[in-house]
């Protein structure tokens, strides 16, 4: 019997299946070509892996390539290297070799088995060759799509509005009025740290309180104290963003926590994956365009600097000295995240100078970051600037830390509380050394409400809730030249109960700073507390019609003074929010109202008895959802022609 020629490597065969896949392949990396979305360049690198492992496959086990699962790879390779090149947010150059060294061998491989016909010709090539090369062809372009999806850059220009023009001429009109005379700035931003961690603020009172923190206490008792204040969101990098803006995270596109976008090989440590897929138009970070608290204030002739966290983005326009700050010492991201390292940044160039590894133990952060302060507020006293620092401490967030030795009577949580509070006090003499502790705007609060430990005192959830538990923190502030807390309508106390969020720190310490002209082109969120701080006004006065509680990019919830019985109550309501009980974490609490001025635990639902406040409520939570869905960034049409 004669015996029958092998069959051609190459399988031309038209079949619904891989000719419909290849059609969907085309028209899917053209749209993601078009639209410049980076979560769609990640989900085709698993098309990418899903083709190549089907080749793989028919290779294996019917010694065949098929043509169209072949063509849909190289069309996703390709368009890959094209996405990058066109979209990336790099520097050209090192876009172009990066990509090309991770593309140049899967390519090349898909382009051999193409013509696997005259490379892998029967009449010269043993049979088990001709099988054996195919395959380990197939192989190696799988795992190189598989380095690639490890080592893949996937750092992607925004697709936003601009609203750079407005910044531009903003900042300009400050620079041209600057004024000497005004305070130096000192914001302490803690991470994770409860309402009633303080001893000020303790629900067991300040002499009976479980941590002691005098130091911080004493903010307080030169100025004043706020009962009623709110983070902008209950989790870091959003909140963060609202009190260097003045605006509500989504306006930002800033939907939860930011991601390092770094390459790195550890095992589960690379997160750069998550920013694409919780951020919307290809945000890593505060945006380029935004008008930040920092940018202002260096716009006025302050030297600026940051200390400890940043967290709202580690490349390009997000980076801390891109955005106002002339100095930045500390780390990126959040002390959990891999990688986790400290870098001195100048001019949006950094230099590591404690790795990764060095701090798997972190218990000298606080020792390294409050000299790091103390150094930063010495040189700027020494030199006559007036300078702002932003303290950005990673604690108490977890994994805690302290340098506390050998003491084995208190919960870690409780020492890293107070070792910060005591190294705070050295910051403190130091300024009175200087002479510049009582011309100096102190600001202490929090990002958000505590994680793991911690505690709330009497309010319901925690951080990622947007209950009270997640969103109120403590605000401290004093000014003691400049009069804070010193006015008529204070009275006796140094307590404030006028309910704020912190997007108002950015208009209050601009108009400290003798800055009261706020940008134009865009709506700013938070209001003045000027008055209310210096006692020129009740302390009860009200600032705000409305608060919004967003989580996620989701607004869910508001608070509202609206009068009861001829008597003004703070009113609290959410169209829906799932239960902070992890017992029943699959309910979904709907219709929800509680008046917080009697129930400030949020512990009673209040609808069915006043069902016209919740509509009021209600209406007014779908019209701000509106107002964010046709102008999320807030951006004022008569200011750019529109």
């Amino acid at each position: 019997m004669k015996q029958l020629p092998p069959a051609p490597l190459l399988n031309r065969r038209y079949s619904l299946p891989t000719t419909g896949f290849f059609a969907f392949v085309c028209v899917y990396m053209i749209v993601t070509l078009a639209t410049g979305f980076n979560f769609l360049a990640v989900v085709a690198v698993a098309i990418a892996l899903s083709a190549a492992l089907f080749v793989l496959i028919e290779v294996i086990f019917l010694r065949r390539v098929n043509l169209w699962l072949l063509l849909s790879y190289l069309v996703t390779m390709g368009g890959l290297l094209l996405f990058y090149l066109i979209r990336g947010a790099d520097p050209f150059g090192r876009r172009l070799w990066y990509n090309l060294v991770l593309t140049a061998l899967p390519i090349a491989i898909a382009v051999l088995l193409l013509f696997g016909d005259k490379l892998f010709d029967p009449k010269r090539m043993h049979a088990r060759v001709r099988f054996a090369l195919p395959v380990l062809l197939t192989l190696t372009m799988l795992g190189s799509t598989v380095m690639y999806f490890l080592a893949m850059g996937i750092r992607v220009r925004p697709t936003v509005a601009s609203l750079q023009k407005g910044h531009d001429d903003y900042l300009r009109s400050v620079e041209a009025a600057k004024q000497a005379g005004s305070p130096n700035v000192l914001v302490i931003l803690m991470d994770d740290m409860a309402y009633a961690d303080l001893s000020c603020y303790s629900y067991l009172g300040n002499r009976n309180a479980t941590i002691q923190t005098p130091n911080i206490d004493s903010i307080g008792d030169q100025g004043i104290l706020m009962t009623d204040f709110y983070s902008a969101s209950p989790v870091c990098s959003p909140s963060r963003f609202s009190m260097l803006t003045g605006r509500y995270p989504s306006r930002g596109y800033l939907d939860n926590v930011v991601f390092p976008t770094a390459v790195s090989f550890a095992p589960f440590g690379s997160t750069r994956y998550f920013n694409p897929f919780q951020f919307l138009n290809n945000v890593d970070g505060i945006l380029g365009d935004e008008i930040t608290l920092a940018e202002v204030l260096q716009a006025g002739g302050y030297r600026t600097g940051l200390i400890g966290k940043w967290n709202l983005g580690d490349y390009g326009e997000y980076l801390p000295t891109n955005q106002g700050f002339d100095y930045f010492y500390g780390s990126y991201y959040v002390n959990d995240m891999t990688p986790y390292n400290m870098v001195r940044e100048i001019d949006g160039k950094a230099t590591e100078v404690h790795s990764h590894a060095d701090l798997k133990d972190q218990s000298e952060t606080t020792r390294i970051l409050s000299e790091e302060l103390d150094r930063f507020i010495s040189d700027s006293a020494d030199a006559g600037n007036p300078f702002f620092a932003y303290y950005c401490t990673p604690w108490p967030h977890y994994p805690i830390f302290s340098g506390v030795k050998g003491d084995t009577t208190d919960d870690s949580y409780i020492d890293c509380i107070e070792e910060f509070d005591a190294y705070l006090g050295k910051t403190f003499d130091l300024m009175r050394q200087k002479g510049v502790f009582d011309d100096t705007l102190i600001i202490f609060t929090s990002d958000n409400g505590p994680g793991r430990e911690g505690v709330t005192g009497a309010l319901r959830g925690r951080k990622n809730t947007t209950f009270d538990g997640g969103h109120k923190v403590p605000l401290l502030a004093c000014y003691v030249n400049g009069g804070l807390g010193q006015g008529a309508a204070l009275g006796d106390t140094n307590v404030i109960a006028t309910p704020s969020m912190n997007f108002d720190l950015f208009p209050t310490i601009l108009s400290y700073c003798g800055i009261d002209r706020l940008p134009d082109d865009r709506v700013i969120d938070g209001k003045n507390l000027y008055d209310i701080w210096q006692g020129n006004v009740s302390p009860e006065t009200r600032v705000h019609d409305a608060l919004y509680f967003i989580k996620g990019g989701k607004v869910q919830g508001l608070q509202m003074p609206l009068s009861l019985d001829g008597t003004t109550c703070d009113f609290k309501y959410y169209e829906k929010v799932r239960t902070e009980n992890s017992a029943f974490i699959d309910q979904v609490y709907k219709n929800y109202l509680f008046n917080l001025t009697l129930d400030p635990a949020e512990g009673y639902n209040v609808s069915m008895k006043y069902p016209e406040i919740a509509d009021t409520m209600l209406r007014r939570l779908h019209a701000f959802r509106n107002e964010l869905k046709t102008n999320r960034r807030g951006i004022s049409p008569a200011y750019y022609g529109d």
